[in-house]
């Protein structure tokens, strides 16, 4: 049903709403513009309680109480005063198969179009999958302001659930900028020195960029549907990783996108590369960056973080009027089709006494490839998501570029100093980037014996998973010697 208001009610979208807005009026069948995450709760909880701290939630979200409505003078947005959509609980407890029934059905939510004036572009949802297993499910479209937001709001539903189920106050919602006040300062910056300066810095940097780089050899971007695959690296190399972090004076998120960058080097061969980057902000942004073989990755890891705090300087500006920009200089019409994702987000995730443990489900399309690097701490292993366009990329293609970087992270963990160039990019397992001797070694991280970890966990008699895959497992050491 569309709402009908005053004119004076409803107020404009902003830069970044109107980007999307467009994009999806102009979007094909197969475009996603849904980001979803599920929380796993473990533990019988009370569903009363629970389903009240869902609809406190929602009242308190701007964003899920938004709607959206085409005037005569474009697009505009309303908030309404209290949440007034429905707040699914789906018991799929007596399935068959409970676990996929569910899958299936928060599948089919984030792979669906919405209609942006008919629907609602914020949905959270219950589902119980069998007495003490529940999900709690969240689906946002882009063109809400904190629609990329992962974990926030779970978070702040744990709280309020915890609170109730404890008989202690509610607390309030982290506070974060209404619409009003984006519009606000969206003005504000575009009449400051800062706007000026912001555009200044990307077209100095972009005036004579490269093309996008592109893993796929393929450039017809139409496909219908996501690709996905999910691997995991070792918690004992994660930890490895952040002291080496800590010795550079980066964070862990522009170490991830270092060694992910040294895989894209050495799979394209491309010196001067131009890619989507996001560590800490809701949106990518263009980095562009110069390579050559004899770059070592301890110094990528630096000029990474140098670069990775320029770019937080000059986030402010719009990526559609950069677009604008360049294409008036250049004539460039994509800023980056290849986009790496960093998140570093240790967060124990409890309702009342319940365990929970928060997974993203979707992030959109994938113009191209999109590689996220979640790092959940608590001794937990880091989770790699390859998102990729399935009319340019094949699955088994995916897979081995994920095995690959999964290599380079481990040469990371075990000799930070040695060269890019020097890892043999062909293996899959870990092995041929060892040094031969210790002398061999440049400067060795002391616990972080990751590939060797791997080797033994590759040469057990009984099957193992050294590194783990979305639906699959890599291969046992007889396997692998019958493929040598």
């Amino acid at each position: 049903m569309e709402i009908v208001v005053h004119p004076a009610a409803a107020s404009a979208l902003t830069v970044n709403q109107t980007a999307v807005w467009l994009k999806v009026k102009c979007a094909t069948p197969g475009d996603n513009f849904n980001v979803a995450e599920a929380v796993d709760i473990v533990g019988e909880i009370d569903l009363a309680q629970f389903l009240a701290a869902m609809q406190k939630v929602a009242d308190e979200s701007e964003s899920a109480r938004l709607r959206l409505l085409d005037s005569e003078d474009g697009p505009r947005q309303i908030v309404e005063q209290h949440f007034g959509g429905e707040l699914p609980y789906l018991d799929f407890s007596r399935d068959r198969d409970p676990e996929a029934a569910a899958e299936a059905w928060m599948r089919a939510d984030y792979s669906r179009a919405i209609d942006l004036i008919r629907g609602r572009p914020w949905l959270s949802a219950l589902l119980r999958t069998s007495r003490d297993r529940y999900i709690w499910y969240r689906r946002s479209h882009r063109i809400l302001p904190d629609g990329s937001e992962h974990g926030r709001m779970a978070r702040h539903l744990a709280a309020a659930y915890s609170a109730l189920d404890r008989h202690h106050p509610l607390p309030a919602a982290a506070p974060s900028p209404s619409i009003a006040q984006l519009l606000q300062d969206e003005n504000a910056y575009r009449e400051s020195e800062h706007y000026i300066a912001d555009r200044n810095y990307w077209t100095g940097r972009l005036h004579d960029a490269p093309a996008p780089l592109s893993l796929s050899l393929q450039r017809h971007f139409n496909g219908d549907a996501l690709l996905r695959q999910t691997a995991c690296f070792p918690a004992a190399g994660v930890q490895a990783l952040q002291s080496i972090a800590h010795k550079l004076d980066i964070s862990l998120p522009q170490l991830l996108i270092a060694v992910t960058v040294a895989f894209l080097y050495r799979a394209s061969g491309v010196t001067d590369m131009l890619i989507g980057v996001a560590a800490g902000t809701a949106d990518a942004l263009p980095l562009r960056l110069a390579l050559n073989a004899e770059l070592s990755f301890e110094e990528l890891m630096r000029d990474i973080g140098r670069q990775m705090r320029n770019i937080a300087l000059h986030q402010s500006y719009p990526c559609e009027e950069l677009r604008h920009d360049l294409r008036k200089l250049s004539g460039q019409r994509e800023l980056f089709s290849t986009v790496i994702k960093a998140e570093s987000n240790h967060c124990d995730l409890r309702f009342g006494s319940h365990p929970a443990r928060l997974r993203q489900l979707c992030d959109g399309s994938a113009e191209d490839l999109a590689i996220t690097l979640y790092e959940r701490g608590a001794g937990r292993d880091l989770e790699i998501i390859f998102d990729a366009n399935p009319a340019i990329h094949s699955a088994q293609m995916l897979a081995e570029h994920q095995r690959r970087l999964l290599t380079f992270l481990a040469a990371a963990t075990h000799s930070p100093a040695q060269k890019i160039n020097q890892l043999e990019l062909a293996d899959a397992t870990g092995r041929k980037h060892l040094p031969a001797s210790a002398e061999d070694a440049d400067h060795p991280i002391a616990d972080s014996r990751l590939a060797t970890l791997i080797e033994q966990q590759l040469a057990r008699k009984e099957p193992a998973i050294a590194l783990r895959f979305e639906g699959e497992s890599s291969p046992s050491r007889a396997a692998e010697d019958s493929r040598s």
